[in-house]
C-alpha cells in the first residue's frame, strides 16, 4: 500500500504532469519589413497580454513606429475565435502570435504558411507544429484515491500524452484515476458534474484555455463539491483553488516575444528549438484549504513559493 505521504503528495505530483507548456515557432521565415506587422490571438488574463506587451517594448518595439500589432484578444466563453483567427490568417502580417494551441489550430486552419509563434503548445508534434522537440520546423490531501483528471486541451497529442503519464504515476501509488474531457464550455458543465456524479474525491486540471477561461467555475465547483484540486496555473489559487504546481504564464509570453524578436531579425523558426519552462512554482491556498478540512503539513507550506492569502 502506498504510504500515507505519498498519497499527501500524489495530487502535488500529478500537478507536474502535462505541465510542460512549451514555446514554439512554426512555419516559414518571416521576409524583412521596415514596418513590421504581427498579429496577436489570445486571451484567458490580461496580465498575459500585458506580459508580452511589456516584453515588446523591452526590446524597443513602439507600435506606429516600427511595428503594428494587429491585436485580437478573446474574451470568455467568446465565440469569436474563428472568425478573428481567419482574419488575422489573411492579413499581410510577418507572423502571428498564437496565446494557446487552439488559437495556433483555427490560424492553421486558414493559412497554413503563416509564421507562428505559440506561448503554450502541449502536443506540438502530434499537431503537426513540430517535427521534432528539438527542431521544430524542420502534500495536501491524504485521503484522495480517486482523482478525476480534467483536460480542455483541444487538438491531439497533448491530452493523451498528460492522460497516459497521470495513469502511471496513479498506478505506482495504487490510485485510481479517470480522464473528463471538454471542449465547450457545456462539455465542460457536464464534466464537473460528471466528476461529482463518479464520486471522484480529487481533481487535477491539465491547463488549457477553456479551463483559464473559466477558472472561477471550475474552481467554485471544486469547493463546493469538497474536491482537493491541483491546477496547472497560479491563476486558479488567486480565484481560491487550492494548490497550483505550474510555469511562470507570464515569463512564457515574455518569451514569447523574444522569439518574435528573433523571426523579426530574420531567424527561421524551424531552426529555434522549443522552449520549456525552466521552473515550476507551488502556490497554495491556505484559505482554500480550510474550507475543504485540510490541515496542511508545516513541511508542506515551507515548500510553497507563495502561500495565498498574502
Amino acid at each position: 500500500m502506498a504510504s500515507s505521504y505519498s498519497r499527501r503528495w500524489f495530487v502535488s505530483r500529478l500537478g507536474l504532469l502535462g505541465c510542460a507548456l512549451p514555446l514554439t515557432a512554426f512555419a516559414q521565415r518571416a521576409q524583412p519589413r521596415r514596418l513590421r506587422r504581427i498579429g496577436f490571438l489570445g486571451g484567458g488574463a490580461p496580465t498575459l497580454v500585458e506580459a508580452f506587451e511589456q516584453e515588446m517594448r523591452r526590446l524597443r518595439y513602439v507600435e506606429g513606429e516600427n511595428i503594428v500589432i494587429e491585436k485580437r484578444v478573446l474574451r470568455p466563453n467568446s465565440s469569436d475565435l474563428a472568425a478573428q483567427a481567419a482574419e488575422l490568417a489573411h492579413m499581410n502580417l510577418d507572423l502571428i502570435m498564437a496565446g494557446w494551441l487552439g488559437a495556433a489550430l483555427e490560424v492553421r486552419k486558414n493559412n497554413q504558411a503563416m509564421p507562428m509563434v505559440i506561448a503554450t503548445c502541449p502536443g506540438m508534434v502530434s499537431n503537426g507544429f513540430a517535427k521534432s522537440l528539438k527542431h521544430p520546423g524542420k502534500t495536501a490531501a491524504p485521503m484522495v484515491s480517486r482523482v478525476g483528471l480534467l483536460s480542455t486541451t483541444p487538438g491531439h497529442g497533448g491530452h493523451e500524452a498528460q492522460l497516459a503519464d497521470a495513469e502511471q504515476a496513479a498506478k505506482s501509488l495504487r490510485l485510481t484515476v479517470k480522464p473528463y474531457r471538454a471542449t465547450t464550455l457545456s462539455e465542460l458543465e457536464a464534466g464537473l458534474a460528471s466528476i461529482v456524479g463518479d464520486r471522484m474525491d480529487g481533481l487535477l486540471n491539465f491547463q488549457g484555455g477553456l479551463s483559464l477561461a473559466n477558472r472561477e467555475l471550475i474552481v467554485d465547483s471544486a469547493a463546493k463539491n469538497r474536491l482537493p484540486a491541483i491546477y496547472q496555473s497560479a491563476f486558479f489559487t488567486e480565484a481560491g483553488g487550492l494548490m497550483a504546481w505550474a510555469p511562470d504564464q507570464e515569463g512564457q509570453y515574455r518569451e514569447a516575444a523574444r522569439y518574435v524578436d528573433k523571426i523579426l531579425k530574420g531567424a527561421s523558426p524551424g531552426d529555434l528549438p522549443v522552449r520549456y519552462p525552466g521552473r515550476y512554482y507551488l502556490t497554495i491556498n491556505k484559505s482554500a484549504a480550510r474550507g475543504l478540512g485540510l490541515d496542511l503539513p508545516p513541511a508542506l507550506l515551507a515548500k510553497a513559493d507563495q502561500v495565498l492569502p498574502k
